[in-house]
């Protein structure tokens, strides 16, 4: 329990709360902290014994949650860009007049349920396997900006509507690759900062790819098998029928390809990814990478860097007659077929597209390794802080249920903000404790600065009558009698 909110949580809130009505202004902070501190596989009631001390009055929560008034949205976006100024000041101050580079991931997220009333459901129909039944999904893109000294800074978020959805709401459909173009179109960046995108073939779309040229961002993507080269440079040229980029590189010499070995001590983006300190090994961060790369025309992106790698992994075993060397893959045949499921291999393959020509080759295979910060975002997002168990019936609910949790997300990054600028710069690697902790570790920072808040708030009353009679009053009306 909380003896109120802490002034550095207040602190985080106030660019909103001078605007919004008092019963608003109470509420939002702890229902936030409550979201942050309640413990595994959190509910409705839960929330409702720590915002309201009764897990009984769970039909308030539910109620705000509906509330139009909770503006959410636009809330969250007023945190962003404020936290996102803040850090862009500090930041600039380290940076000392140096080039500074920042990237946007872009992903899908999803959310499965067994409930059949839920509104917007994404049904998601059984392909391969007969035995495998539909699931009825609520999908979120979701796009995550990394700064170079370690910011990550979720974009608001955008909700995929069904077209039946649609129709019942009066809203205009739009696509996943629409939605993903939107973010890109929306981005608020710094002047001077160069920024590159990055995601996987999914968002391989011609609006995305506007969507980047029009705001001057560098592209990072795996090529889809079926596309082709260029008759011409220009990006509308007509492409070349039959000359398939992926097969392409098959063509390859050996002798282009080189070895690349990665790992902590020698890669570029070691802020981007905030490692745990355990993890801040040669070994825990050893890669190694087989790769090459053309410049070519490719069909609807024009000039590009075309990078043909092979990502070993020693954990897989190799069956009888399988080789170890990389070259035996390169020259094997090429999948075509997107349904079917990868199985594991010893070198995983990946033709990559960069839309800045320039670049090198151990550029583009560390920037595209920096997609897979937004899967570790959506798992401490899903897992450390329970995303995935809400039940609500109203789709407005989830989100403004996912806006909160986004915010505590922000708060947390604020608190790291505020430790880099009372610690100073961090060195040349990042090796510091302040500087790579991720979201468990920020969740026990808050929990230690709720703990501090409430001795303070404990020792302050029992100074006093008064004080002891309000304090017990207080540990009487919190004891939950719902169990």
């Amino acid at each position: 329990m909380l003896f109120g909110v802490p002034q550095a949580v207040k602190a985080f809130f106030r660019p909103v709360l001078a605007g919004v009505s008092k019963p608003i202004r109470r509420a939002l902070p702890v229902m936030v902290l409550a979201l942050l501190l309640a413990p595994h596989r959190r509910c409705l009631k839960t929330l409702a014994g720590m915002v309201l001390g009764h897990r009984e009055h769970v039909a308030t929560i539910s109620r705000r949650l509906r509330n139009r008034l909770w503006k959410t949205y636009d809330w969250y976006s007023r945190f962003f860009k404020s936290l996102l100024s803040d850090t862009d000041r500090w930041e600039r101050r380290a940076a000392r007049q140096q080039q500074r580079h920042w990237m946007l991931v872009i992903d899908t997220t999803y959310h499965s349920t067994m409930s059949e009333c839920m509104e917007n459901l994404l049904v998601m129909r059984r392909r391969q396997s007969p035995n495998r039944r539909s699931s009825a999904q609520h999908a979120f893109v979701m796009g995550l900006l990394l700064t170079d000294k370690g910011g990550r800074f979720p974009l608001p978020r955008k909700s995929y509507y069904t077209k039946g959805y649609c129709r019942k709401k009066r809203r205009k459909y739009r696509s996943l690759n629409d939605l993903a173009a939107t973010l890109i179109r929306e981005v608020v960046v710094p002047d001077g900062v160069d920024v590159t995108v990055v995601y996987d073939s999914a968002f391989d779309a011609k609006q995305v790819h506007r969507a980047s040229r029009q705001r001057g961002f560098r592209e990072v993507f795996p090529l889809d098998p079926n596309r082709n080269l260029s008759a011409s440079t220009d990006v509308e040229a007509e492409e070349v029928p039959g000359q398939k980029v992926v097969h392409w590189t098959r063509t390859w010499t050996r002798d282009e390809f080189e070895l690349l070995e990665l790992q902590f001590a020698n890669e570029d983006h070691v802020f981007f990814r905030r490692r745990h300190r355990d993890n801040l090994r040669s070994r825990k961060t050893w890669r190694r990478y087989a790769a090459a790369a053309r410049r070519a025309t490719v069909s609807k992106l024009g000039d590009c860097l075309i990078v043909a790698s092979y990502k070993e992994n020693p954990k897989v075993k190799l069956v009888v007659g399988a080789s170890a060397d990389w070259w035996a893959h390169h020259t094997g045949p090429v999948p075509y077929d997107r349904q079917q499921r990868p199985q594991p291999k010893r070198w995983q393959a990946k033709v990559l597209a960069c839309t800045d020509p320039t670049a090198t080759v151990r550029q583009v295979v560390e920037w595209y390794e920096v997609r897979w910060q937004i899967e570790v975002f959506f798992r401490e997002l899903k897992s450390r802080m329970q995303l995935g168990c809400y039940v609500l019936m109203k789709f407005e609910a989830v989100e403004r249920y996912l806006d909160l949790l986004l915010m505590g997300f922000l708060l947390l990054e604020q608190q790291r903000l505020r430790d880099l600028e009372g610690a100073g710069p961090p060195s040349e690697r990042g090796g510091e404790a302040w500087v790579q902790a991720r979201t468990t570790d920020r969740l026990r920072s808050l929990e230690a600065l709720c703990a501090e808040w409430n001795a303070g708030v404990i020792e302050q009353r029992l100074r006093s009558p008064t004080g002891r009679q309000r304090l017990l009053k207080e540990l009487r009306q919190r004891t939950l009698r719902v169990a």
